[in-house]
């Protein structure tokens, strides 16, 4: 903003004398203010559409966060290894056992009436999945034809700059692909995949390190969190180049041993830096 007011004085300053000058660059520098202040109304105005939006799915289909599958953070984990705060760091094995949710088929509560999941297709053919961190993300998952088409759409199609949480399109094999890319933006309000910034620290990784995924067809897919990196939007795991179980493996080092499944969770940083991104590694848990 001062830079382009200072820009404007140069320009006046050259075309007109004496007070009308003063008297343009204060009706510019009005209308700059004018216009800045509309456009941060219009950015909270969105903000708070899309926490409705995302409120009221929860709230029409509660069972998706309230199963009781879903609910029961795990304590125990079906691979062996130590949460990390880098992929490179080498895990350990961690030999507690805690009764927890076993992963497989589950179904909706006897009270549920109508099937949610067919609810939620019907609102959205692009849905993929819900993915639960008690406490932290909450929210459905699509997938589209390409990697733009929910960067600024919701999940119930309204223009957005939350946009939605969705699935590379490029993992047409869903959470069955040895490694999927799941994106979400790191909203100022903290709404999306902003409370992943919290994972730079190890304490609150440890803490809180259970992804809990719910597909159409019931299958609860419960996934550990091992580690969180920085780096920047070139990084080869957005080549998604992995063939097999084997090849995702070798490719997430530092994985916990016998993994081969896994899902990486992608956003942007809360630096100035565009290209710079946050990625969250977690592993399928047998």
């Amino acid at each position: 903003m001062k830079a382009v007011l200072k820009e404007m004085k140069k320009r006046i300053d050259q075309m007109l004398p004496g007070r009308i000058k003063y008297v343009v660059l204060i009706v510019v520098g009005l209308f700059l203010i004018g216009f800045s202040s509309y456009e941060l109304i219009d950015a909270h105005r969105a903000y708070a559409s899309a926490r409705e939006e995302y409120q009221a799915l929860r709230e029409q289909f509660p069972v998706m966060a309230e199963h009781p599958s879903a609910s029961r953070r795990p304590q125990g984990a079906g691979v062996t290894g130590s949460v990390s705060t880098s992929p490179e760091e080498e895990s350990s094995n961690d030999s507690t056992e805690v009764e927890r949710p076993r992963p497989g088929l589950v179904h909706a509560p006897e009270e549920v009436h109508e099937d949610p999941m067919i609810g939620l297709r019907e609102i959205n053919p692009d849905f993929i999945g819900w993915i639960i961190i008690d406490g932290i993300i909450d929210y459905p998952v699509v997938r589209g034809r390409n990697n733009n088409r929910y960067l600024n759409t919701t999940f119930r199609g309204q223009y957005n700059s939350s946009g939605a949480i969705f699935m590379d399109y490029r993992n047409n094999q869903g959470f069955n692909e040895p490694a999927a890319l799941i994106y979400g933006h790191n909203m100022r309000d903290g709404s999306m995949f902003a409370p992943l910034q919290q994972y730079r620290d190890r304490a609150f990784m440890e803490e809180n390190n259970y992804i809990t995924i719910i597909t159409p067809s019931w299958e609860l897919l419960q996934y550990r969190i091992f580690a969180a990196r920085i780096t920047d939007a070139w990084d080869s795991i957005y080549e998604l180049g992995f063939r097999d179980g084997t090849a995702a493996a070798r490719a997430i080092r530092g994985a916990p041993e016998g993994a081969a499944r896994f899902i990486v969770l992608s956003t942007c940083t809360t630096t100035a830096d565009d290209n710079e991104r946050l990625l969250i590694y977690a592993a399928l848990v047998d």
